[in-house]
């Protein structure tokens, strides 16, 4: 089906009619076939370059200035009308990003594009539009898609994985530089299945082939989507998905048979139980217990029966694993077919020494930072509780044989803390001198953040008691960084501020502490698989939209002199409270990082003639508030 009525057709409310436009686009395109042909007059609306700015107006790295010097500071209502204006006779072009390099885990160094403030709010406003396309109330993306979505992440992806049980072998896909090496012909090609604007398509050309700056030399884009750039995510997914409707056909194609053969091995286990049981043997007798742990250790079904293949896929973002429950044959069919389908229908490579086949029982999977194994049979078993129709709990033991165990990598996660200075090579806590110069309130906090990132993120893994090792490094590293700097020992820490090291981070005029922080410490270490931390609140895309287009303080006068004229946004860089000075000592007062300001106001914020002001002299305090 082809898009030919107008999305514009109905009458809409003062400033928001470019979000009323975008939910009639995701409307029309929860029909998978539909082809948007009046896409490119959205870049006309002021509402959605708004609510562009509110998404991402406290990103971090926005005070970072892309090539051409500029930062989100100054972002104003007078930029955006000249970018529709630029927009309506299509001379908007892109400026080229600053190309910087940051740390990736394996040791190298990861190229990222730090664009200018205006293509970031056109690749923000691309981004809301691409999405409406893709990633509706019924998305064309599938099911098994992860990455860069709504309510989507690294934690669904990993749940779904756990339940993959009985698998015989894993297919690990890794795609050579797949951001960098995405074609671009290819890519608009994709793109035009839904999008038959030819506008549209030649604005997101603009941004693929805008290039970035390597210091002083200018380089063109030849290929790829520019890392850094807010569009590049879905932009990916939406050339991957081309991918993952092959695995679905792939899937389809291949799998085979309602349900696996029983185990004649269990079934012999079974009827001699029952044997001994109508013999008169009570089920505590010792031939009875013997039965029903063999019970337990056995699969009641035939693991390997060739009349029966299941495969399942996972993707996020360009890391993709499959399970396989059939032939090994199968799973070197399947990574063949998948490289020929990289190479000749994407233009991407999979990397030879990194796509592997592994023997899930035998070896390791690695799927987002987490190894995966499937249980030999071996295990004795696990309890579950169980709630009756009445309402009554008991506890019954299961069969564990062939189930997913999911465990953090403890020696890469030591090899990185050793890395960054928190302990040596086996794992030994150390001082991060480093961080000595920092308040003591600021050491601890950090040390807290770091500790919780990795204990939520392997919240759900079945070796927790190395995750409690991880804690003690980090705990240990914090205490010695607080010993060097106050030359103390580590008795006489633990006995000034306990375990948790609490310490104090706000005081009263007096010196009295007020407020205190302390190391975040579990003390519990039992199993829990299912803790996957998942947020599965439905949110109103276009309705949170309105409310942030409404509330914004964009198009506002300015909040100190009270002009309509010429206002734009002032940021405050990221101070603390307590370093704050000047200016940036009334916005962390009233915890603030925007406010509108006329151009004039924030001429004398930047020459220090307003350093000492205070909220009352204000023309407008409550709108610096809101």
């Amino acid at each position: 089906m082809t898009g030919d009525r107008s999305v514009e057709a109905e009458v809409v409310p003062d400033g928001t009619k470019g979000l009323r436009r975008l939910q009639k686009v995701r409307k029309l395109n929860e029909n998978p076939t539909w082809v948007n042909r009046d896409l490119y007059r959205l870049m006309y609306e002021e509402d959605l370059y708004i609510l562009a700015y509110e998404n991402i107006k406290s990103s971090p790295g926005n005070m970072t200035a892309g090539a051409d010097g500029e930062t989100i500071d100054g972002f104003s209502m007078k930029q955006v009308r000249r970018i529709i204006e630029t927009m309506k006779d299509q001379t908007f072009t892109f400026t080229r990003a600053r190309r910087t390099y940051i740390p990736k885990a394996n040791g190298k160094l990861r190229p990222l594009g730090i664009p200018s403030p205006k293509d970031k709010v056109v690749q923000e406003v691309l981004r809301l539009i691409l999405t409406s396309i893709y990633d509706n109330e019924k998305p064309t993306f599938l099911e098994y898609s992860h990455g860069f979505r709504a309510q989507r992440g690294t934690h669904t992806a990993l749940k779904q994985v756990r339940s993959w049980h009985s698998v015989n072998w894993f297919v690990e896909g890794d795609i050579k530089g797949c951001f960098d090496n995405i074609d671009h012909g290819t890519l608009i090609q994709v793109l035009k299945k839904r999008v038959g604007d030819q506008r549209f398509l030649d604005l997101i050309w603009k941004a693929l082939k805008a290039g970035y700056l390597e210091g002083t030399t200018q380089v063109n884009s030849l290929a790829g989507t520019p890392q850094g750039s807010i569009v590049s995510p879905i932009l990916a997914n939406i050339y991957l998905h081309e991918f993952d409707l092959w695995m679905d056909r792939f899937i389809a194609d291949n799998e085979k048979g309602a349900k696996k053969r029983i185990n004649p091995a269990y079934t012999a286990i079974v009827k001699a139980r029952l044997r001994l049981l109508k013999k008169g043997a009570s089920k505590t007798s010792e031939e009875v217990l013997s039965l029903d742990k063999q019970m337990r250790q056995t699969a009641s079904f035939m693991h390997n029966d060739p009349n029966f293949v299941r495969i399942k896929y996972i993707r996020y973002a360009d890391d993709w694993l499959v399970a396989i429950d059939g032939p090994n044959e199968l799973a070197k069919r399947l990574k063949g077919e998948a490289t020929a389908f990289f190479r000749e229908e994407l233009k991407l490579e999979l990397s030879a020494d990194k796509t592997h086949i592994r023997h899930a029982r035998a070896e390791s999977a690695k799927f987002l930072g987490t190894y995966i194994t499937i249980g030999s049979g071996d295990e004795t078993g696990v309890h579950r509780r169980i709630r009756t129709k009445s309402g009554q709990m008991f506890t019954r033991r299961i069969n564990v044989a062939h189930l997913t165990y999911m465990n953090a990598p403890k020696d890469e996660l030591v090899k990185r803390l050793n890395e960054r200075g928190f302990c040596d090579r086996k794992g030994t806590p150390q001082a991060r001198t480093a961080w000595i110069v920092q308040d003591d309130h600021v050491i601890v906090e950090r040390y807290g953040q770091i500790l919780t990132g990795i204990l939520n993120y392997y919240s759900f893994v079945d070796n927790p008691l190395a995750l409690k090792h991880i804690q003690q490094i980090l705990h240990f590293s914090c205490a010695k960084t607080l010993c060097r700097k106050h030359q103390l020992s580590l008795m006489k820490l633990f006995r000034m501020r306990r375990l948790e090291l609490v310490t104090p981070k706000r005081w009263d005029s007096d010196g009295k502490p007020t407020a205190y922080i302390s190391l975040p410490l579990k003390r519990k270490w039992a199993k829990n698989r299912a803790a996957f931390l998942i947020n599965t609140e439905t949110v109103d895309v276009i309705g949170m939209g309105i409310d942030k287009r409404t509330r914004s303080k964009l198009d506002r006068p300015c909040a100190i002199c009270g002009n309509p004229d010429d206002v734009e946004m002032h940021h405050l860089r990221h101070v603390r409270k307590s370093k704050a000075v000047g200016f940036a000592a009334v916005m962390s007062a009233i915890n603030r990082k925007q406010i509108p300001v006329c151009s004039d106001c924030h001429l004398k914020i930047h020459a220090g003639k307003y350093d000492g002001i205070k909220l009352s002299d204000f023309a407008l305090p409550k709108l610096a508030k809101a």
